[in-house]
């Protein structure tokens, strides 16, 4: 029991940074002029690519141990679910590449553009597109982080089930 609530411990920790960015920082910032925003949201961008890997990879191989140490033994059941609460952690790293790609590039792309003003002027997004200016693209980061944030969750309830079912 113990090394299943190793295993859960940093999910509840990335889990709760995901919240964190999609329901507390990016509301607070999205009040910033444009500028300011997102080279606030670059700043938690790179933290949280800083320590958010390291959590998922330790929860992920603890899953994976859990379930190689029960898969010949009569609680296959059991190793059956850690693979999947194995597989449902690490999946944050397909989603981000596939879902959050896209406007991880756009974010990216305007801190460049703010990076060429000076800190007291504002950026201009008068001619970009509807869903392209700062504040939208941070508004559909922060729906696609929760989302993100979802599939560790759903390992951790399967390595919770797995232990006490």
């Amino acid at each position: 029991m113990e090394f299943v609530l190793s295993s859960i411990n940093p999910l509840t920790v990335y889990l709760g940074g995901v919240l964190a960015f999609s329901y507390g920082f990016v509301p607070a910032v999205s009040q910033a002029p444009n500028t300011l925003l997102v080279r606030e949201w670059q700043t938690a961008y790179t933290r949280g690519t800083a320590a958010s890997p390291a959590l998922a990879i330790v929860s992920t191989f603890s899953y994976i141990y859990l379930s190689y140490s029960l898969l010949f033994t009569d609680y296959h059941q059991m190793a059956q679910l850690y693979a999947l609460a194995a597989l449902a952690t690490c999946s944050i790293v397909p989603y981000t590449l596939i879902c959050m790609k896209s406007v991880n590039g756009k974010l990216k792309h305007k801190v460049q553009d703010s990076k060429e003003l000076d800190r007291s002027e504002e950026m201009n997004e008068s001619k970009a597109r509807k869903g392209e200016h700062s504040d939208e693209l941070l508004g559909w980061w922060s729906i696609l982080n929760a989302g993100r944030g979802m599939l560790p969750f759903v390992g951790a309830c399967l390595g919770i089930y797995a232990s006490v079912g």
